[in-house]
């Protein structure tokens, strides 16, 4: 992958998923944790494991360096009680990871070794999806639509089958793919990451269209959404990117506005703004567009 791609990964997945240093349950009542890292082999959604199904799981959790209260490492024999005291509250799963926080939990991970898991599954992710034909050029793909296939990849791994989008990367067809990369629930962050993946399918198409730098993500601040991912990649928090000029995003745009020495009148449409937002951008190395 173009390393823009994987510079940018844990910040475009962080609002998405959340980072969560414990185990916990996700909806579908597999044991994850990090950033939306499942550490579950369970076949079926909401369901015990078999034995053989714990065994794999096990041997996922126990990638990662799990501490006690204290800091200190801790056994496999432990990991494994904790992964089996979060998977049987399957009834707890509806809640969120919050139901499992500590005290329900005793075990955590530290930062940097939820940072290196979640590239260590990046990595192997890639290398699974290249070995399919229709991504055989995936490397020579605009970064975007890498982020945008990646993306599709953490949420449903990358043996995901969608015939039609696959038809249409395997071309480099990327509006076809934007129109192909749906999945469902389409509900919470799910729906936010299906506009995500759209959006960087189509700039792709803008990227190659225009001969732009394929190794450059590119952005869009024509709208409030692109705005928001703007503030976001900046470390100003709008909350949720959806596409509504809210509080939070006013308050995020009128936290930059201060920060470069502009007018804080919250208005991510203000000329100046825009004009730094790209200033900003372009710096950290992205090709922006909309202004």
């Amino acid at each position: 992958m173009h390393q823009t791609v994987r510079d940018h990964w844990i910040a475009f997945n962080n609002p998405l998923e959340g980072r969560v240093d414990f185990m916990y349950l996700d909806q579908k009542g597999w044991v994850s944790t990090g950033i939306g890292n499942k550490i579950d082999q369970t076949a079926a959604a909401n369901s015990p494991p078999s034995p053989a199904e714990r065994s794999a799981s096990l041997a996922l959790a126990n990638e990662l360096r799990w501490l006690d209260g204290s800091g200190s490492p801790v056994s496999a024999d432990l990991v494994a009680a904790e992964w089996d005291n979060v998977k049987a509250r399957l009834d707890l799963a509806p809640q969120g990871h919050t139901a499992f926080k500590p005290p329900f939990t005793s075990l955590h991970v530290e930062n940097d070794e939820i940072d290196r898991h979640v590239f260590a599954k990046l990595d192997q992710m890639e290398s699974f999806l290249t070995q399919r034909p229709e991504f055989t050029g995936f490397a020579s793909w605009p970064a975007n639509a890498q982020l945008a296939t990646l993306s599709m990849c953490w949420a449903l791994g990358p043996a995901f089958k969608f015939p039609k989008l696959q038809g249409h990367v395997s071309v480099r067809n990327w509006t076809g793919a934007a129109d192909e990369c749906h999945f469902t629930p389409d509900e919470g962050t799910i729906r936010i990451r299906n506009k995500l993946d759209r959006a960087h399918f189509l700039l792709a198409r803008t990227v190659e269209d225009q001969g732009l730098p394929g190794d450059r993500l590119a952005l869009d601040l024509s709208d409030v959404f692109g705005v928001q991912g703007a503030l976001l990649v900046l470390g100003h928090d709008p909350g949720p990117q959806d596409g509504a000029d809210g509080p939070r995003t006013q308050a995020a745009v009128r936290k930059f506005q201060g920060d470069n020495g502009l007018d804080q009148n919250g208005s991510g449409a203000d000329p100046a703004t825009l004009a730094a937002l790209s200033s900003r951008l372009s710096e950290s190395g992205f090709t922006v567009l909309g202004v």
